[in-house]
């Protein structure tokens, strides 16, 4: 895939919600087929939320705070210019390393929580699509999140009716968002479900991996130990990766 100026602005746009509604389903389509762009949004989605990250954040000002007192620094030098030379040269070292050390901090703070993710997702089961009690038109989504089609899923159950009474439906879309990269959409699914419902702490488990999947640990963690809390299904994983998050 090319990368253009105009595929950068379309994904910005995408990301930020900010596509024209014509231009976001001609978008959504092309990204349900088209791997390289799947790969190239994923990028963007990592950047924008490692650069956005409060400890990056933090780590990135306090960068930019040195860089600033060396610079002040240098104009106060007044004696010989071979001295003036030195603090050049240890202000440009400083830059690089800066930059260095930026770039491996982002790199592996998202190789971490990118591999715990990969460890840990996934799908949640379908259930037997030849129940009884199941309309042909639930079977057919049920056969289609099987078969791992989640973009036709998003458009059976996005417009499907009364969807906010049925959670295991929520918890398919919710994966299915997942799988599209559209992370902030599962996310919306998995906190509908309400702590009285029997689904409640698969929705929770399920959030705590969106978060994870979106590089924000600081989110990830406090779900984790709800979870615990629960002491229900899921609190062996929750510990398993809680403990894999604090090393």
């Amino acid at each position: 895939m090319e990368r253009t100026p105009e595929i950068f602005e379309k994904i910005e746009g995408y990301l930020t919600n900010t596509l024209p509604q014509e231009e976001l389903i001609a978008f959504e389509k092309a990204l349900a087929t088209n791997q390289e762009l799947q790969e190239e949004v994923e990028k963007h989605r990592m950047m924008h939320n490692v650069l956005g990250d409060q400890d990056t954040l933090d780590f990135k000002e306090k960068l930019a705070r040195i860089g600033t007192t060396i610079k002040e620094e240098e104009k106060k030098i007044v004696t010989t210019s071979s001295f003036s030379l030195y603090w050049k040269v240890a202000a440009s070292i400083l830059i690089v390393f800066g930059a260095g050390t930026l770039y491996w901090y982002i790199s592996k703070s998202q190789n971490k929580t990118q591999n715990l993710y990969g460890s840990y997702y996934q799908a949640f089961p379908a259930e037997d699509n030849t129940r009884g009690n199941t309309t042909n038109e639930i079977q057919k989504v049920i056969k289609q999140y099987t078969n791992g089609v989640y973009d036709s899923v998003v458009i059976a159950l996005e417009n499907y009716p009364n969807l906010e009474t049925q959670k295991r439906l929520q918890l398919y879309l919710g994966n299915s968002y997942l799988n599209l990269g559209q992370e902030k959409k599962a996310i919306n699914q998995f906190t509908a479900i309400s702590e009285t419902d029997r689904y409640y702490e698969i929705g929770q488990w399920y959030l705590s991996l969106s978060y994870l999947k979106l590089n924000k640990p600081k989110k990830t963690i406090p779900i984790l130990e709800e979870i615990i809390a629960y002491n229900g299904v899921y609190k062996a994983k929750a510990m398993k990766l809680l403990k894999e998050l604090r090393k």
